[in-house]
Parts: structure tokens; sequence; C-alpha cells
């Protein structure tokens, strides 16, 4: 059995229309005009149409900066380099932008902190001088969080491990002061479920 495929007819939109034929804007010019060019730099949507050769001479001629000093041309300058988005210096303590935060957010700005560099000053507030220590000898640097304490264990593991140290007393008293550092970062995070 044959399959009958129906002819779908390729319909244009009103823009596509071919039979529309734009003359240049240029004067005395009677080629078609196909590109676009600004007549302001005010109103960047309003634009003539050109034939090739003429928007070339157009794009040529076409000076943004024209009539403007030199404050200016900086100022604009300057804001297209941060895309004219706004921006406003905050500078100082991290308290200082916390307290921003915390007026235009309001208590719930803790998105923020996930991966900052400064979480690590509120995490350590949370340790006490035992867990400090212990932090230390399993190298670890802040943000903290319990997978960075499982892999800086499974490398000293490996590193200190008798098999691999036979013989050597230090790395004996070594795994065990690894293992009790562990097991109390360990306690710490199954007492707060949260992270630090």
């Amino acid at each position: 059995m044959r399959k009958i495929r129906p002819e779908i007819k390729n319909k244009k939109f009103s823009w596509e229309n071919e039979d529309l034929f734009n003359i240049c804007d240029a004067e005395e010019c009677l080629l078609e005009g196909k590109y676009k060019a600004p007549k302001s730099k005010m109103n960047l949507r309003d634009y003539y149409l050109f034939c090739l050769k003429h928007v070339k001479e157009y794009n040529k001629s076409w000076d943004y900066y024209k009539d403007m000093s030199a404050d200016q041309v900086e100022f604009f300058t300057r804001a297209d380099t941060i895309w004219n988005r706004p921006t406003w210096p905050v500078g100082g303590h991290y308290n200082k932008i916390y307290k921003i935060l915390h007026r235009v957010f309001g208590p719930d700005y803790g998105f923020f902190m996930k991966n900052s560099g400064s979480q690590n000053k509120w995490g350590y507030r949370n340790f006490s001088e035992e867990e400090k220590k212990s932090l230390k000898k399993l190298n670890i640097n802040a943000p903290i969080t319990l997978e960075k304490i499982k892999s800086s264990y499974k490398k000293l593991v490996k590193k200190y491990h008798p098999d691999i140290n036979k013989n050597d007393k230090n790395a004996e008293i070594k795994i065990k002061e690894i293992n009790a550092s562990y097991r109390l970062l360990l306690k710490k995070f199954s007492n707060k479920n949260t992270k630090l």
C-alpha cells in the first residue's frame, strides 16, 4: 500500500513578500535598499534603507560620539565596559556587605554565602579549639564541607597507612591523630546536620 503525501504550500509572511521593493534612501539612487542604517544615535530603531554601496559610505561616516564632550565619551565608554548596568561601591569589611544584604533581602540571604570566600569566617566561629586543631591536622581550609573532610581524610590515610609506612612510628602516631580528628569532625557534622 502506497502512502499518500499531501502537498504543503509554503506560505510566506507579509514581511517576506518578494513583490515589495524598497528603493535606496540615498539621493538619485534607484537600486534596492536592503541594508538598514540608524538615522540617529538617540533612536537606533528608526533607520534608513540603503543599497550596499551607500550603506558602506554611510557606515564610514557614522560617528556615535560626534558632538560629545570628552567627559561624555568617557562616561559612555565606562558604561559599555559593564554592559550599562548600574554598580555601587561596597568595599570595606565583610560585615558591611552582610549588613547591606540584610537590609535589602532581610534575614534570608544565606544563598549568597554558600560558596563565598568569607564563609570560612562564619564557619570557624562554630568550631571549638579542639575542632580547629582537627581541621589543621586534616589540612582543611574554608569553606568547610563534609565532602572536603572526607576527601582530605582519604588522602591522608593513603599517605600514612601502616602497610605503606612499615616500621615507621611517626606514621603510626600520625594515622591515629588523623582518625581521631576525622571522628571528631564527623560527630560535629552529624550533630549539626547543617553546612558550616
